[in-house]
């Protein structure tokens, strides 16, 4: 077989000189990843094409890395900004609607042709499939396939252009984004307080029940005439004019010291053979298991005085389950700590490895997840799709981190590796085979079709970004998210991911997603009741 002919030697051809042009840089700008839909245009004109499968198994791979992702922060994300973004959503879907009700009152269109405009332009094949149900075949798919093209392609250069377009800085971005995550989540500091409170005098810690105020630890406690302080457990009895090292962040402290006694300007620390050390937990079987399970005070003599996961701090709790990964701080004597750091692994290293089994299992879940239908008020049947089906099963396995021996997340290297990598092929199988008729069905369906896709795919998203910025009080890189969530378009997220290393977008984009799967669906819906047949 010549070598032109091998399906996988020509998707490795499309990738490489897709990778390659994308690094080319004109004017400071550069195509990125979304390059290799331009090469599999070009190889798909030529006849040279890439299976369907491919497809399939791409788009998979890249949205549910998107979904483990964005798992973890899915829910409060919605809760916190969901709602303008929505609103930024919906507002895409209705002047989508109108844009194309006013193209095809211009141009002549009928409503098989609206509808495979709307549902090309805006990248969404459920829309498609839903326009088929009611208007059939004959013209709908045509003018998808014509305007899905620049749908994929328009949306990923516009993304590129857009922090220019709103004069953005990305950078200045990413530090208010970074400074409103630690005010919502403000690191863990530490207090000393000494006890003043004659309720306490005499009672055990286990007894002042101090985790029902808020969710602090006290770590160390320098008795009134004592020179070395000591780890403080259950047991501890405290007494008047102890000095304690409460753990915590900066509200709760507030909220302890009210009750404990007053602050006091020093700092207890160790001077004999007590000190302080971080540990990684880097053991998989560990992972999963709370800090309660240990029980480190009462084994080994030692405190954890807080956990940080991700970069960011959280409380010493019991409750708390601990992830492959989480860093531990400990306090208490230095050859226990050795032995935990045996126990626990201590291996950065070890936390990098990728297991192929629960990557595998997300996959399959995921698409067997898509072809269920779910029968919808308005809506009418709904089918999830690959892309519905893995995102959402990459949105509960992110947030649910563990089930079993099974470890659902994935380090940032291995994420983004099958992100890219199901990117790369999504676009080589797309590309060409849009690449076949492009030319000749714009010679069929005219440029008309083609300008009406173009203004149904850029209009609504730059008036959303406007309404979204300046109405909505959106931060840039979630509208970006948001934007290309509202599009359900992934090569608008690459070109957002290329933009920005941040979870940001994609935390946006899959929060969007499912209401922007829904609202464009009755989107071609109420175009079909308002066009002629």
């Amino acid at each position: 077989m010549p070598l032109l002919q091998n399906p996988i030697v020509i998707l490795l051809t499309i990738i490489v000189l897709g990778e390659l042009l994308g690094k080319a840089r004109l004017w400071n700008l550069s195509l990125g990843p979304s390059a290799i839909i331009f090469v599999a245009l070009a190889f798909g004109h030529f006849g040279f094409i890439v299976p369907a499968g491919v497809q399939t198994i791409g788009l998979a791979l890249f949205i549910y890395a998107v979904g483990l992702q964005a798992g973890p922060g899915f829910v409060s994300s919605f809760r916190s900004h969901g709602i303008p973004m929505t609103l930024a959503v919906l507002f895409i879907a209705l002047c989508g609607t109108l844009i194309t009700w006013a193209c095809c009152k211009v141009f002549g269109f009928g409503a098989g042709t609206g509808a495979g405009l709307l549902s090309g332009a805006m990248t969404s094949t459920p829309s498609l499939a839903a326009a088929v149900e009611v208007v059939g075949h004959e013209h709908a798919p045509a003018a998808y396939g014509v305007t899905y093209g620049f749908g994929v392609i328009g949306m990923a250069v516009l993304i590129k252009l857009l922090p220019r377009l709103l004069r953005a800085d990305i950078r200045a971005e990413e530090e208010l984004l970074a400074k409103e995550l630690t005010e919502e989540n403000p690191p863990i500091t530490s207090m000393h307080i000494e006890v003043s409170n004659p309720n306490l005098f005499g009672k055990r810690v286990a007894d002042i029940f101090l985790k029902s105020i808020a969710p602090v630890t006290i770590t160390r406690l320098l008795a009134k005439d004592a020179e070395e302080p000591v780890l403080v457990g259950a047991d501890t009895l405290l007494e008047e004019g102890d000095q304690l090292r409460v753990v915590g962040r900066p509200a709760d402290l507030e909220k302890v010291q009210l009750y404990i006694g007053k602050p006091v300007d020093r700092q207890i620390a160790f001077e004999r053979m007590l000190g302080r050390k971080s540990i990684v937990l880097s053991k998989r079987q560990f992972a999963g298991s709370t800090l309660g399970f240990f029980n480190f005070r009462e084994t080994f003599n030692v405190q954890v005085a807080r956990i940080t996961r991700n970069g960011m701090d959280l409380p010493a709790d019991a409750n708390t389950r601990l992830h492959l990964g989480d860093v531990l701080h400990f306090v208490g004597d230095e050859r226990a700590m050795r032995n935990i750091s045996r126990m626990l692994g201590n291996d950065l290293k070890a936390t990098y490895d990728i297991s192929l089994l629960p990557i595998l299992v997300g996959l399959l879940i995921g698409l067997l997840l898509g072809n269920l239908v779910l029968p919808l008020p308005l809506v009418g049947p709904l089918k999830l799709g690959t892309t519905g089906g893995t995102l959402l099963t990459g949105l509960l396995l992110g947030a649910r981190y563990q089930t079993g021996p099974l470890i659902w997340d994935l380090p940032d290297a291995g994420n983004r590796l099958i992100r890219d990598l199901g990117l790369a092929l999504f676009m080589a199988a797309v590309g060409t085979s849009a690449g076949t008729t492009f030319v000749d069905t714009l010679r069929e369906q005219g440029w008309p079709l083609l300008v009406s896709g173009m203004l149904v795919t850029l209009v609504p998203v730059i008036l959303a970004a406007l309404v979204g910025m300046y109405l909505l009080r959106i931060r840039l890189l979630r509208l970006i998210g948001a934007l290309v969530g509202g599009m359900t378009s992934a090569s608008g997220l690459a070109a957002a991911n290329a933009l920005s290393a941040t979870p940001y977008a994609a935390a946006a984009y899959a929060t969007v997603y499912p209401v922007a799967l829904i609202g464009k669906i009755l989107a071609v819906k109420i175009l079909l009741l308002i066009l002629p047949g």
